[in-house]
């Protein structure tokens, strides 16, 4: 009777653990992400002040006032979709390097959405939404774009430097 209830305890406890498995987590992550998701920052470190009103800003989309309404749809079926109507041309030149003088020339794409879709994949934090990688944190999801802003000479013929950009995308 004591080896039954020994091998009772054993297999319950065995059933416990194996219950929880990783794949649980996994689902747990991929409920999480599934819905719209809406671009809600566009971060560079060190940020500008392209609207000059004197106030320096990491997140773009408080310094360009181009029509936006950028979102993320993530399925079920391990498909995501973007629609964007925010894409502006942006150049920057470095006029002055001793005082950080800065020109900003932003272009809005007026017409049109922009749309397509593509498959992702959620490993713990990390989303492959095609071949990109992003991470999801509470109810963000954070896309890095390395070297994607680039700073010109006044006559735009050389890159003087490059920022990485991070879109933020918050979820609805």
């Amino acid at each position: 009777m004591n080896k039954l209830l020994l091998n009772l305890c054993f297999a319950s406890v065995l059933v416990f653990f194996t219950s929880c498995s990783s794949d649980d987590l996994q689902d747990s992550n991929n409920n999480a992400i599934i819905g719209v998701w809406k671009l809600t920052a566009w971060n560079v470190d060190e940020g500008f002040d392209i609207n000059q009103d004197g106030v320096v800003s990491n997140n773009l989309l408080n310094e360009i006032d181009c029509t936006r309404n950028e979102t993320l749809f993530f399925d079920d079926q391990g498909v995501v979709s973007l629609n964007t109507t925010f894409n502006p041309d942006l150049d920057i030149t470095l006029l002055d390097e001793s005082t950080s003088d800065y020109s900003f020339n932003v272009a809005c794409d007026t017409e049109g959405v922009i749309s397509l879709a593509t498959t992702y994949t959620i490993d713990n934090s990390i989303i492959m939404i095609g071949e990109s990688e992003a991470t999801i944190q509470d109810n963000q999801i954070f896309l890095v774009f390395e070297d994607r802003i680039k700073v010109y000479n006044e006559d735009l013929t050389q890159v003087l430097a490059t920022k990485d950009l991070t879109l933020v995308y918050t979820k609805q």
